[in-house]
């Protein structure tokens, strides 16, 4: 599986969040724990959004080996939205392609920027959409999940996100923690979600790797893998299960407003 940052807020705040999500993806106990390595390597990617640009990137690179991180910390200066994911690859082969975050247009007139960290069930959801499953060989559950979302969420209001969120539930083999940035001319939407099955609540291991902590403030906000934790100073919140933060984000004001709703 895999380690994700999302934050929204003035950019230098952010800085030392990045640090902590390569540390994290370099160096992780919570995924020894379970006997699968310390390391996510399979690639990383993010997306940065300011008032003036967008930048999405990815590669096949780990994130603590590629250079790519110092030029996103010297340019996260202003207000910003971050979202970065690393990889340590469950389905799907190891590339670019599989590399997060993904990158949809909406037939419902948004631009979704799509991470994901667990593992579904990569069969019911091309059922679901009715697609040919020999074409998605190669092709993470994660991606297919993305799809899924750009056709599903039909607007960019709170309940119809909820609602096809939700929905997804039935497709999860462990986890269904959520980054997504939904686009479009005048509207920002930012959404995290924290989700697991309810067994590995009971499992130790499990839960520590799979749990999202979150660090609320009034000029940034923060949800992010559990790893990160050892990795910073800030006092961070732990999320509860099935758990949905929708940010209303203004790039030109430098302002967001943050609901949360369970699910």
């Amino acid at each position: 599986m895999c380690r994700i940052l999302l934050a929204v807020g003035e950019g230098q705040r952010i800085v030392p969040w990045i640090e902590a999500f390569v540390k994290a993806s370099e160096n992780d106990p919570y995924k020894e724990a379970r006997g699968k390595g310390r390391s996510h390597k399979d690639g990383w990617g993010y997306v940065l959004i300011t008032e003036d640009y967008v930048k999405h990137y990815k590669s096949r690179r780990p994130v603590f080996e590629d250079e790519e991180v110092d030029e996103l910390k010297g340019s996260i200066s202003n207000f910003s939205v971050l979202m970065a994911h690393s990889r340590a690859a469950s389905q799907g082969s190891v590339e670019t392609f599989n590399a997060q975050p993904f990158s949809f247009g909406s037939p419902h007139g948004y631009q979704l920027y799509f991470m994901h960290n667990g593992d579904l069930n990569k069969s019911m959801l091309l059922e679901a959409l009715k697609l040919p499953a020999e074409k998605f060989l190669n092709v993470s559950d994660s991606y297919v999940a993305g799809m899924y979302a750009s056709l599903f969420i039909t607007s960019q209001e709170d309940e119809e996100i909820v609602k096809a969120i939700s929905a997804l539930k039935e497709v999860v083999n462990t986890s269904l923690n959520v980054g997504m940035i939904l686009a479009s001319p005048g509207k920002l939407k930012v959404v995290g979600v924290a989700y697991m099955r309810e067994e590995f609540l009971e499992r130790k291991a499990e839960r520590d790797y799979m749990r999202l902590i979150s660090f609320p403030d009034s000029d940034l906000f923060v949800l992010a893998s559990s790893t990160l934790e050892l990795y910073t100073y800030f006092p961070v919140d732990d999320v509860p299960n099935a758990t949905l933060f929708a940010l209303d984000v203004n790039l030109k004001e430098k302002e967001f407003e943050v609901r949360k709703y369970s699910f």
